[in-house]
């Protein structure tokens, strides 16, 4: 009688067991199921990652082609012609050799060619390596860039730093250099602002680079959009150039159209 009355009590013990190896293989299968789905999204991140980081690079070795480019054809069309000057200059003085008054307007004429000659080939140069780099380092090369800029009237630009006289890796200066050159024109070319601050500060730690100005800024998000673009090539330099440093660079603007961008620099990074 009492096995008859417990085995209803063991169907339902049975039961319970069935539905909780059920619950548990349902469960387990839901959770390899979400595994292999964050692992499937974790991998696709890294992928995205891995493109972005090659578009940013392929982005800067275009730039950089884009100069040397730009730097051939300077050479050939402008050098060219102008050595081109000179020689019918220098024909055309041997024809006049009894011939003072024309001869000396020749001679004249023939120095403004040369003048103008050194001018382009400076320029030219400048835009591959700036000599005060080499000779005088960064802190002096931005003063006078800064000084070159604000000739121009395009801008006043308000440059302060810390860094008279401290040297660092030649290399390291030169990519300080273009970002700050390039991150300059960019302000040039999209803020329409009349004044540009720029704060150089040197602490044991890091290098803190400060643009601030007033106009059409951008930020981070804004920033992280266009490096994804096609576009953006001056943009997607400087990353490029961050990214070889291991600084951070991050762009802020407010309602007002104040804009700052602000990069960091490790000193390890840059030292001699």
């Amino acid at each position: 009688m009492e096995d008859a009355q417990n085995i209803p009590f063991l169907k339902v013990i049975i039961l319970v067991s069935i539905i909780f190896s059920l619950l548990a293989i349902a469960f387990y299968v839901l959770f390899l199921t979400f595994k292999k789905r964050i692992e499937r999204e974790q991998e696709a991140l890294r992928t995205a990652e891995i493109n972005f980081e090659r578009q940013i690079s392929e982005a800067s070795i275009k730039a950089e082609q884009q100069e040397r480019v730009q730097i051939a054809m300077d050479l050939h069309d402008e050098i060219g012609a102008l050595v081109t000057v000179l020689k019918i200059n220098i024909l055309n003085a041997q024809n006049r050799l009894n011939e003072p008054d024309r001869l000396f307007g020749l001679l004249a004429d023939t120095s403004q060619v040369i003048e103008k000659t050194a001018d382009t080939i400076r320029n030219i140069s400048n835009r591959i390596s700036p000599p005060t780099l080499v000779k005088m380092g960064i802190d002096a090369t931005l003063d006078e860039l800064v000084r070159t800029i604000n000739a121009t009237g395009k801008m006043t630009i308000n440059y302060q730093s810390n860094l008279s006289g401290v040297r660092f890796r030649l290399e390291a200066e030169l990519n300080i250099y273009r970002i700050i050159k390039e991150t300059i024109n960019n302000i040039l070319k999209h803020s329409h602002s009349e004044k540009l601050d720029i704060e150089i500060k040197r602490s044991n730690e890091n290098i803190k680079i400060t643009f601030n100005y007033t106009g059409l800024g951008l930020n981070n998000a804004q920033v992280e959009h266009l490096l994804r673009q096609e576009k953006g090539n001056g943009l997607k330099s400087i990353q490029s150039r961050i990214n070889n440093l291991r600084a951070s660079i991050r762009y802020e603007v407010d309602k007002k159209g104040k804009a700052e961008i602000l990069i960091k620099i490790p000193i390890d990074e840059i030292r001699n």
